[in-house]
């Protein structure tokens, strides 16, 4: 068996096994490996090319639907924050995961972080958006319960939410009666809150989907349809409210809203 210690005679050969090998120097295996050369960016491929190429299409696609997203009405944010939050966080995985197991490759990865937010810059710009929101007239009548007052009615504005699909708020543009000070109602459908203000001392508000739901003897409809009614049965919540202010508001409001214009 040949000796594993080196030999002190620079002009010995090393012994060698069969076909010609020389033996191992390390035969533990306790020596780094040669780490294979990296190839750098320059020349690009064409594999480099086609890569590019998707990474900025997805950058515009992912703008795109940023843009399409945040237009919107507010009831859809939970897609806009998926758009942002989740694809962001996939995309800084991604990042880092290049970095980690491409050796640190940092010029590559800043190519890919280039392309992509280029892309999504891009997409922002010339992305789809929905119809924006469009205000029309329409009218109400109030039916008040308490305190006990005659039923009014009078001019409302309704506003068709972003795609102009649904009705997003109902403003009365003449005050409701039968309330010490003239008030006006503001009922938010896609935010459920209605509140009712004079505009001074006096606050009355309810939130939730109590707050638009129908009364009993209603047929109930959507909550963007362009007639409708809801049990009003609002609190005063102004601490600012002075003695002769109603602290607490019943009725019954129905609307009738016009189509958008085309």
């Amino acid at each position: 068996m040949p000796s594993l210690r080196p030999s002190l005679n620079p002009r010995e050969k090393p012994p060698t096994r069969g076909h010609g090998e020389p033996p191992p120097i390390d035969p533990l295996g306790w020596s780094d490996p040669v780490p294979a050369p990296r190839r750098g960016v320059f020349p690009p491929t064409r594999r480099d090319f086609a890569i590019a190429g998707v990474l900025l299409v997805a950058g515009i696609a992912w703008g795109a639907a940023l843009r399409f997203a945040e237009s919107l009405p507010v009831d859809f944010g939970f897609l806009l924050f998926l758009l942002q939050a989740g694809v962001g966080l996939v995309f800084i995985i991604g990042l880092v995961l290049q970095l980690l197991l491409r050796g640190f490759n940092v010029d590559r990865v800043v190519i890919v972080a280039g392309l992509v937010l280029g892309g999504t810059t891009w997409g922002l710009g010339i992305g789809p958006t929905v119809a924006p929101a469009v205000t029309v007239t329409g009218t109400y009548a109030y039916t008040p319960a308490l305190p006990a007052a005659p039923a009014s009615e009078g001019a409302l504005a309704c506003e068709w939410a972003e795609g102009r699909w649904r009705v997003g708020s109902l403003t009365t543009t003449t005050p409701i009666g039968g309330l010490p000070t003239a008030h006006v109602l503001t009922v938010n459908l896609l935010n459920r809150q209605v509140q009712l203000t004079d505009g001074a001392s006096s606050t009355l508000l309810a939130m939730g989907d109590a707050a638009v739901a129908p009364p009993p003897d209603e047929t109930a409809r959507g909550a963007g349809d362009r007639s409708g009614a809801i049990a009003i049965d609002l609190l005063q919540v102004n601490l600012a409210a002075g003695s002769s202010d109603v602290n607490e508001v019943r009725g019954t409001f129905h609307w009738t809203c016009p189509g958008p214009p085309g």
